[in-house]
C-alpha cells in the first residue's frame, strides 16, 4: 500500500460533468483500507491473493466509463468472493466511488509496466549513451546513470530530464543528435531499466502528495498560461491520457518552447501532469440513440420503469460514471438475486457502451414512466 502511494499523485480530479464529484486519492486510499479491500486485493504483493494486485500497472481502460464496465462485469464474482471470505459487501456512494477511482488512477494502476531489457535498448537507440555513461562518465557534465538518485517512477525521470532540458538541447545540437522523443511505453521501460541499475532499487521513492489545484497554480507561475490559452488551450486537448502519457508529451514538446523551457523543481512535474490530467480526464460523449438500444438489448427495460418490479426509473436522474459505480454496489447484489430467480443473465457492458447508456438516461424521463 505504501509503495503504491509512493508512486502516486494525491491529486484531486476535476468533475467531468455538472454535479459529478471530484475524487480525492488520499481519501480513496483511506477508504480502500476501511472497507478491507485488502482481504481480496493485494497492493504490491501485500494483502489477499484472490483478486488482482492493484499496484501492478497492466494497461486497463483508464476512463471512468471503462472502470464502470470492468466493475459491473466482475460484480457477481467479486460479491461471491467477499461472501466466501466473510467480508461485508460495502455500499458505496457517488463521492466514495470518485475517491477510489482517483486513488487507483494516482497509483498508476492503468499504466503498462516497464521492461528493463527494452529500457536498455531505448537508452542505446536514443543515443543517450553518447553523453551519459552507465557506470562511468562519458561527458564531463553528465553523471553516469548508475550514480543517479533512485527514481520513484517515470514521471520523476521526465522531471529530472526536464530540469536539464536547456543543456541537453545544446548538447544535442553540438553532436547533431535529434531531440530524443519518447513514447509512454519507452519512458516506462527506460525508468524500469534505470531502477534496475540503482543500488536502492525496490525502495519507495520520496514523494510529497499534492492536488490538481496546486498544479494549476504552477501552470500559471511558470508562464504556461501565456501560450496555452484560446485556440492553444489544453482543456479538452487530450482525452483518456494517463499521467505518464502527459509527462512524455511535455518532454517531447520541450524543443518547441523556445531557447530555455521553464525550470521544473522537485515534484513540480507531478503537480503539472496532475493538473493537465484533471483537464482532460473525461468520458467520451455518449450517443443517446445508441444508449437507448443498449438499455433495451441488455433487458434493462424489463425491470426499470415497470411499476410492478420495484426497480427505480433511471431516466432524468443525471447519472454519471461514479453514480453508476455507487448504484452497482448499493443495488447490485439484490439485482443479481432477482435476475437469478428469473433465470436471466447478468448484463455485461463494454467501456464504449457506458457513455451511450449515460447519455440516454440523462434526458428528461418520459411522462408515463413510473418513479
Amino acid at each position: 500500500m505504501e509503495r503504491a502511494l509512493a508512486l502516486a499523485a494525491c491529486l484531486v480530479v476535476a468533475g467531468v460533468a455538472a454535479g459529478q464529484p471530484a475524487g480525492d486519492a488520499q481519501q480513496g486510499r483511506d477508504l480502500f483500507r476501511a472497507l478491507n479491500c485488502g482481504a481480496c486485493h493485494s497492493v504490491d504483493g501485500q494483502g489477499g491473493g484472490y483478486a488482482p494486485d492493484l499496484a501492478k500497472r497492466i494497461g486497463r481502460d483508464q476512463t471512468p466509463s471503462g472502470v464502470v464496465a470492468m466493475l459491473w462485469n466482475r460484480g457477481p464474482g467479486m460479491w461471491a468472493a467477499m461472501q466466501k471470505k466473510g467480508v461485508p459487501i460495502p455500499r458505496l456512494n457517488q463521492q466514495q466511488a470518485a475517491d477510489l477511482y482517483a486513488y487507483f488512477y494516482s497509483a498508476r494502476y492503468f499504466e503498462k509496466p516497464g521492461d528493463p531489457t527494452r529500457g536498455a535498448e531505448v537508452f542505446r537507440s536514443k543515443r543517450c549513451a553518447e553523453c551519459h555513461g552507465v557506470g562511468s562518465p562519458v561527458a564531463a557534465a553528465a553523471r553516469p546513470v548508475a550514480s543517479w538518485r533512485p527514481l520513484a517512477d517515470p514521471i520523476a525521470l521526465a522531471e529530472r530530464m526536464w530540469s536539464r532540458a536547456a543543456e541537453m538541447k545544446q548538447a544535442c545540437a553540438q553532436k547533431k543528435i535529434e531531440w530524443p522523443e519518447f513514447t509512454t511505453q519507452e519512458l516506462n521501460d527506460l525508468s524500469a531499466w534505470l531502477e534496475s541499475l540503482s543500488k536502492s532499487r525496490g525502495r519507495a521513492g520520496e514523494f510529497a502528495p499534492d492536488t490538481a489545484q496546486s498544479g494549476e497554480r504552477l501552470f500559471q507561475e511558470k508562464g504556461c498560461r501565456k501560450c496555452h490559452t484560446g485556440a492553444r488551450s489544453l482543456a479538452g486537448y487530450y482525452t483518456g491520457r494517463t499521467l505518464v502519457d502527459l509527462a512524455a508529451a511535455m518532454w517531447n514538446h520541450a524543443p518547441a518552447m523556445g531557447r530555455k523551457p521553464p525550470a521544473a523543481g522537485y515534484g513540480e512535474m507531478r503537480r503539472m501532469v496532475g493538473y493537465l490530467w484533471s483537464l482532460q480526464m473525461q468520458d467520451p460523449p455518449g450517443n443517446a440513440a445508441r444508449g437507448k438500444k443498449v438499455f433495451a438489448s441488455k433487458s434493462c427495460v424489463s425491470c426499470h420503469g415497470q411499476p410492478l418490479t420495484g426497480a427505480p426509473a433511471l431516466a432524468g436522474r443525471g447519472l454519471d460514471s461514479f453514480s453508476l459505480i455507487a448504484a452497482l454496489w448499493q443495488c447490485g447484489p439484490n439485482m443479481l438475486k432477482k435476475l437469478q430467480q428469473k433465470k436471466a443473465p447478468w448484463p455485461r457492458f463494454t467501456g464504449s457502451e457506458v457513455p451511450d447508456l449515460i447519455a440516454s438516461l440523462s434526458g428528461p424521463a418520459p411522462a408515463h414512466e413510473h418513479r
